[in-house]
């Protein structure tokens, strides 16, 4: 078989149709045998077998007899490492794809990092209402509140910083939220 693989090969390179057909129809009980064992997906057996072909067609160009290797394991090897490959393409899929019973797609599913409008209205409108009630404080209260919920100081710190004892923090901060909280509840 190997002298007869190897008179289609020599006859191939010089240019010979009829000789690369044989050679393909000789061939392609090794194309469906690497397709079974690397790449065996029954709806492509169609595009696969073509795909053998045209790796085969490649190789006889490429074959080199001076390299001490046999053609018929280099087409082997051709083959085997064309169809583990086809593994690693990546297949995509349309965020359009309907999913389940078809009333969703695929991007219905994804959740979005962008601030939907009404929430965006509505923490503009919340920052205000806050905004009006912080300034109806007494300017020592928004001070500590601004401290320990923006900047978070400890009240320790505020104490230190604002030269007052912690007491009067505690006390002072207790009655800014008291009254922010009957501000905004109105």
């Amino acid at each position: 078989m190997y002298s007869e693989i190897n008179e289609l090969l020599e006859r191939c390179k010089s240019g010979n149709l009829e000789a690369k057909e044989k050679l393909l129809c000789k061939l392609k009980p090794l194309i469906l045998a690497s397709i079974r064992r690397y790449y065996n997906k029954f709806e492509e057996y169609d595009d696969l077998i073509q795909e053998g072909y045209e790796i085969i067609l490649k190789a006889i160009e490429e074959f080199d007899p001076n390299k001490g290797v046999r053609f018929l394991g280099y087409i082997k090897l051709q083959l085997k490492y064309h169809y583990l490959n086809k593994h690693r393409e990546k297949e995509y899929y349309s965020l359009n794809e309907p999913i389940g019973d078809g009333e969703l797609e695929l991007l219905d599913l994804i959740e979005s990092n962008e601030i939907d409008l009404l929430d965006h209205i509505i923490a503009k409108e919340n920052g205000e209402i806050l905004i009006k009630a912080l300034n109806s404080l007494t300017k020592r209260q928004k001070q500590i509140i601004v401290e320990f919920y923006i900047n978070e100081l400890s009240m320790e710190e505020i104490a230190q910083k604002l030269n007052i004892s912690y007491r009067t923090v505690v006390n002072t901060k207790t009655n800014g939220i008291n009254n922010l909280r009957k501000i905004i509840v109105k």
